[in-house]
């Protein structure tokens, strides 16, 4: 699969590639690769999928991947319509690690950064402070060239090596269950789901898209998801309820229908299942 917004053999000539991106919206299907990928989105929010990870992102979003983790972003419904006004921005890096020795990877000195390493291969979500400082960074390491490129490379993954502000996004039991035909196959189901989740989205329709009869669709989902098909629509569709909920002008009844659930009741129950209190309570604590 071509790696987000840039061309494979570009990287591959290359030991670090950064690039400013600026785009209505963003495009790109599922897809892995063989280097790490470094993500700050400087402008625009929608969902991001890494592994068996969803959630939703927005500016400052701050994310490293590892090789062969499969991964897609998708912006909002809106930043697709013909005379949307939505914008956005990021600064993309990928990197390879194969010049590092293994004398090198392997010494006791470099303890911390192994972990991480490992970490980054489930992708990690870096917050906090250090949020803060390697946004900074990524904007020196744009306008670096030569050594001083990997120099500040090697700068933010020493800092991440100390630091505890980050989170790992897929699960610790997650390894890439994709081959290319799973990765297009997956795609449209996806696309499927990010393009019609704040409507009726029926299994037998995802079936079809994956050409396959419900029952082993739904066997396929959970193989290559670690979810059901209804547990993954519903955690996308309580992501976007979140967002909803910063509006003061809406009802919890306005966000449960706007989500795409069709009842109050399992709409309460799915959010407190995901996200530990009830909508009202959510509400309640945006007000401080």
């Amino acid at each position: 699969m071509q790696p987000l917004l840039i061309e494979t053999k570009t990287v591959l000539q290359h030991t670090m590639f950064i690039k400013e991106v600026n785009v209505k919206n963003l495009s790109n299907p599922l897809h892995f690769h063989n280097e790490y990928e470094m993500v700050l989105i400087n402008k625009g929010s929608g969902r991001r999928i890494v592994g068996d990870s969803i959630e939703d992102f927005s500016a400052g979003d701050l994310v490293l991947m590892g090789p062969n983790l499969p991964h897609v972003m998708y912006n909002e419904k809106e930043y697709y319509e013909p005379d949307s006004t939505h914008e956005v921005s990021a600064i993309v890096t990928y990197f390879r690690l194969d010049w590092l020795n293994e004398d090198f990877i392997n010494s006791n000195e470099v303890t911390r950064f192994n972990e991480l390493l490992r970490d980054i291969n489930r992708g990690i979500h870096v917050h906090g402070k250090s949020q803060e400082v390697i946004i900074k960074l990524l904007k020196k390491l744009l306008l670096s060239t030569g050594l001083k490129r990997i120099i500040n490379l090697l700068h933010i993954l020493n800092l991440l090596s100390e630091t505890k502000e980050y989170k790992c996004l897929a699960s610790v039991g997650y390894s890439n269950p994709h081959n290319k035909k799973d990765v297009q196959r997956i795609n449209k189901v996806y696309a499927y789901i990010m393009n019609n989740f704040t409507e009726d989205i029926t299994l037998k329709n995802a079936s079809m898209l994956a050409n396959m009869t419900v029952s082993a669709f739904c066997k396929y989902f959970k193989g290559q998801t670690q979810k059901t098909f209804t547990q993954f629509v519903n955690e996308v569709r309580i992501g976007y309820a979140c967002k909803l909920l910063y509006n003061d002008n809406l009802s919890i009844s306005q966000v449960c229908f706007q989500s795409g659930f069709n009842n109050l009741t399992n709409f309460n129950r799915n959010f407190k299942q995901y996200i530990k209190i009830s909508p009202s309570d959510f509400k309640k604590n945006l007000k401080g």
